[in-house]
Parts: C-alpha cells; sequence; structure tokens
C-alpha cells in the first residue's frame, strides 16, 4: 500500500508546483480559521479529498489534521461508523506524534477518498465563528509543551482519546474530540498553554471514562 507524507515543517516550502485544483492547498499562516475559510471556498457540488480535508500536503504541524477530524465529532455528522472512521487517523496521528516523526504519513487510499463538499461546509460554517475567537486569544508561550518531549505527550493523548472515542458509548464522544481539538489548537498556534490544557482535559476524560465504564460493569454483572 503506498502512503504520502505531509510535511511537518516551520514554513512552507518554496519552489514547489502549485496545485492546480481550486481552491489552491492551505499553506498559512498558521490559523484554523483561515483553513476554514479556504474550505469554504468550495462549490457545494464539489467532491473534497480526505487530502484537502487533511490541510493538503503542506501542512504546517499536526495540529491541521487533528483540528479537521475532531470537528466532525463536534458538529456531528448523521453517518453510521463515523465515529470509527474519524478515529483511525486520529490514532495513526498520535502514534506517529508519540514516535516524534516530523512527517505524517498516511496511506493514499485514505487521502485519495473523496467525500462531499457541502457536508464538509456546513461543519466549518458552524465552527468558523468560535474558532476565530479563539484565535484571538492563542499565542505562541509555554515553548516547553511545543517542543520534542510536549509533542509526544501530546501524541499519547491524542492516541487514547481516539481509542475511547472509537468506543460505542452514547454523548461521550463530543467531550473527547472537544479535547482534541483544543490540543489540536495548540500545535497549529505554538500555545504550549493550550496543549496543557488539554492534556489536563485527557486525565479527567479518562478519569471519568473509567469511572463509568466500572460503573456499568457492576449493574450488568
Amino acid at each position: 500500500m503506498s502512503s504520502a507524507a505531509i510535511a511537518v515543517s516551520a514554513a512552507p516550502p518554496r519552489g514547489r508546483a502549485k496545485r492546480r485544483t481550486a481552491p489552491p492547498a492551505y499553506t498559512g499562516p498558521h490559523s484554523f480559521a483561515r483553513f476554514l475559510e479556504r474550505i469554504l471556498k468550495y462549490p457545494d457540488n464539489a467532491k473534497l479529498t480526505v487530502r484537502d480535508l487533511l490541510g493538503g500536503l503542506e501542512s504546517h504541524t499536526f495540529g491541521i489534521p487533528l483540528a479537521a477530524l475532531s470537528a466532525g465529532e463536534l458538529v456531528p455528522v448523521p453517518v453510521p461508523g463515523f465515529s470509527l472512521v474519524v478515529s483511525i487517523p486520529m490514532a495513526a496521528i498520535g502514534a506517529q506524534m508519540i514516535g516524534d516523526r516530523k512527517r505524517l504519513v498516511l496511506p493514499n487510499s485514505l487521502l485519495n477518498r473523496r467525500v462531499p463538499a457541502r457536508g464538509v461546509k456546513r461543519v466549518a460554517r458552524a465552527m468558523l465563528p468560535a474558532v476565530r475567537r479563539i484565535d484571538r486569544f492563542a499565542k505562541t508561550r509555554a515553548s516547553i509543551m511545543t517542543g520534542s518531549a510536549g509533542r509526544r505527550l501530546a501524541g499519547l493523548a491524542v492516541f487514547l482519546l481516539a481509542l475511547l472515542i472509537a468506543l460505542p458509548i452514547p454523548g461521550t464522544n463530543a467531550p473527547l474530540a472537544f479535547t482534541v481539538f483544543i490540543i489540536a489548537l495548540g500545535l497549529i498556534r505554538g500555545d504550549g498553554l493550550m496543549i496543557a490544557a488539554g492534556l489536563v482535559l485527557t486525565v479527567i476524560a479518562t478519569a471519568l471514562m473509567g469511572t463509568a465504564a466500572m460503573a456499568l460493569t457492576s449493574l450488568v454483572f
């Protein structure tokens, strides 16, 4: 199975031929709001590839793909099995972050899949106002959390949250996806405080899920 690498660089690559699809692939600035604005430029009858939805081949950080994946759980998409579709690549991204990879590698069979733009634009339109507000106070800070060790911790949190999202427990996916979303925005903006907040939320979510599972088990048995 062939795969493609999504660059994770500090600045957009130079000298690379531009994609001829419209709108062009996301190349910056480091803002998920700008990414959503680009998505909204597609016509309703267009078909978007997963590659487009994860930020093209020029994502600056793992944050763009993670934010895009978690957005689908924050604004529910009425598609059976959607949570599993989201959680598998999310877990793969988390695993690669744990390994401190500099480039995100996903199979072309996944990246080239196409989805209708209409539903994706509905999610983007619903999230854009809130993301713009977050962008106003997000800034580069607490660099210890954006370094190698911080990224590994964030990857571990994402991997764990992806596994929890895959579980068929009603009412839990949105809070879990919100935690991934906070971590993702912290990665995009280089905001270590947001990443730290996401790690704290991960611990709380894991504890609550464990308590709920134990309570359910005691009721059943």
